[in-house]
């Protein structure tokens, strides 16, 4: 059987508010129930297109694969990019398309507050961070080593397909029965263009709630511009930074 983890990736609590304002998102529970509704005897292929979202729901994503007793493929088709770049090497098997990128950054956290408060920011970062290169380092096993995980971690590092094969992310190339592809070697790292992956950004989901509310009362949602909104010039900048660099 086949089915989509496309969109952003966000726990379960928030896939149906984000739904209803019309994002395109993935949850644990999606992953669950494709596993639950797989036919009998049929590997589940997952086709991912995702710049990620929630760390947490991306690890859960992971075990979710992990511990799945059918056998489970990804299929990246275009970008497993932050949190579903550690939920989809959960799977058995993992393919992209000759067109696909597979990104890696640092975990992020906002942090408001005194000076206590952003040294235990610190302190999950470090934490959080642990946690992915565990992933990481359970799949590329053999290609790299922690610390060059870590390091590329730190670049903010977007591989083509022959890179994420290189570094073991990636266990093959799809179309390319003669591995030409496979065969090649092009370090593509770009800094600064997160922005391209997750295009315009995710609301907080506490800003659609209150939004919601105030609809579902039959009032007018709040003027106070969506956080995606405001992602806008941001991306402008990072695709012409992008330019710049090609």
């Amino acid at each position: 059987m086949r089915t989509q983890m496309n969109g952003y990736v966000v726990s379960d609590d928030d896939a149906e508010l984000y739904r209803y304002f019309g994002f395109s998102v993935v949850s644990p529970r999606d992953v669950r129930q494709a596993i639950a509704d797989n036919p009998e005897g049929e590997p589940l292929t997952l086709e991912v297109n995702s710049g990620g979202g929630s760390m947490f729901a991306g690890y859960e994503i992971y075990t979710i694969l992990k511990a799945a007793n059918i056998p489970t493929e990804v299929e990246i088709q275009s970008l497993a990019g932050s949190a579903m770049s550690v939920a989809a090497i959960g799977a058995d098997v993992v393919r992209a398309s000759p067109v696909a990128q597979f990104m890696i950054h640092l975990p992020s956290l906002r942090t408001e507050g005194d000076s206590v408060e952003h040294r235990r920011s610190l302190q999950a970062l470090s934490s959080f961070k642990a946690s992915v290169l565990n992933a990481y380092e359970l799949k590329c096993a053999g290609k790299k080593t922690r610390g060059e995980l870590d390091a590329m971690l730190r670049a903010e590092t977007w591989m083509p397909v022959q890179d994420a094969m290189a570094a073991g992310f990636v266990d093959s190339v799809l179309y390319d029965e003669d591995g030409v592809i496979a065969s090649q070697a092009v370090m593509c790292a770009q800094s600064g263009i997160r922005a391209l992956a997750t295009a315009g950004g995710l609301p907080d989901a506490a800003e659609l709630r209150a939004r919601k509310a105030e609809m579902d009362k039959g009032g007018s949602p709040p003027t106070q511009e969506p956080e995606g909104d405001k992602n806008a010039l941001a991306l402008a900048k990072a695709r012409l930074e992008l330019l710049k660099n090609m």
